[in-house]
């Protein structure tokens, strides 16, 4: 098949690294993939666009042009903001299926572009439901994954005191309040690990907050180094649309508690506990054992979201337009 891949995103993120992996995986199954994207942007496009906005009539025009000399099969958008552009792009033109990837939980908004799609993906049953009122041609819930290759399962015995991690944005909606207040009432034998950044204003806030508990602040850490480090992983957001972290943990060995809102829900073999709730983390912290869950959480893992599992699935969906 003859693929174009759509996406406008300026900086390198877990949506960025999903449409690189599935670029390398569809060439490496001999398809003839193509990249649309911006010249400045984490992709290294094959096909530079301004993307200046979701109704960039310019960036329309150009795409629409490679569309139709491109002599796709499949025409693939990844980002919310490039829907209508693509959508418009391939109006009228016969040939291309267009696809239309759906990453977050809130509901996609009505346009009559849509009608342009012939099938949408949803890494979770929940943000399936956010296309339902769209009456979608053809939609299917294909998950997000990892390259189970690069993660070797190294379960270790805890620190003492116990490491409890926490990485990511550094973001109030990711759960960093909860996480210091759930090491406050866990008291000794806990130390809370936070990396990433976030807002400079929103991370003093929180170094002010966790002053004189077992806090600390790593910054960028590779995912290896930050894995060593921790004993739990806990992902404390208040909604999560899916968690790769999760699935890279569960595939290291490395036990992990997560909220019940969102992609947790679905694809976790942990702990679940109601967000917003520091309580219920701290218990659920206390409640872990060493090792325990991670052989089964690594072959749960294996078996639905290996990457070598989960392309071939987006490739059959493509095969079924």
């Amino acid at each position: 098949m003859r693929i174009l891949q759509v996406n406008s995103a300026r900086n390198l993120g877990g949506g960025e690294t999903h449409v690189l992996e599935l670029v390398d995986a569809l060439r490496g199954r001999g398809h003839t993939v193509v990249v649309a994207g911006r010249r400045e942007g984490p992709l290294h496009p094959d096909v530079t666009l301004p993307f200046l906005n979701s109704a960039d009539l310019f960036t329309m025009v150009r795409l629409r042009s490679v569309i139709q000399r491109g002599g796709f099969d499949v025409v693939h958008a990844h980002v919310a903001r490039d829907y209508t552009i693509v959508a418009a792009a391939a109006w009228g033109i016969r040939g291309p299926k267009v696809v239309f990837t759906r990453h977050l939980l809130y509901p996609v908004r009505r346009h009559f572009l849509y009608k342009r799609v012939d099938g949408w993906i949803a890494p979770t049953a929940q943000m399936l439901k956010t296309v339902e009122p769209l009456k979608p041609k053809y939609s299917a819930v294909i998950p997000n994954w990892v390259d189970v290759q690069k993660l070797p399962y190294r379960p270790h015995a805890f620190h003492s005191p116990v490491s409890v991690g926490l990485i990511g944005q550094i973001s109030p909606h990711k759960g960093h309040d909860d996480a210091i207040e759930a090491i406050r009432q866990l008291g000794d034998g806990f130390r809370l690990i936070i990396a990433g950044k976030g807002n400079p204003n929103y991370e003093t806030s929180l170094r002010k907050k966790s002053a004189g508990l077992p806090v600390e602040f790593l910054g960028f850490i590779s995912l290896h180094e930050f894995f060593d480090k921790t004993d739990i992983l806990i992902v404390p957001s208040w909604e999560e649309p899916f968690g790769i972290v999760l699935l890279e943990a569960m595939a290291s060995g490395i036990p992990v508690i997560a909220t019940n809102r969102g992609g947790p829900a679905e694809i976790l073999r942990g702990v679940l506990v109601p967000p917003r709730d520091p309580g219920a983390l701290a218990k659920a912290i206390l409640s872990v054992r060493p090792k325990e869950f991670t052989r089964d959480a690594r072959e749960h893992v294996e078996k639905n979201f290996d990457l070598r599992n989960v392309v071939p699935r987006i490739e059959a969906f493509y095969r079924k337009l």
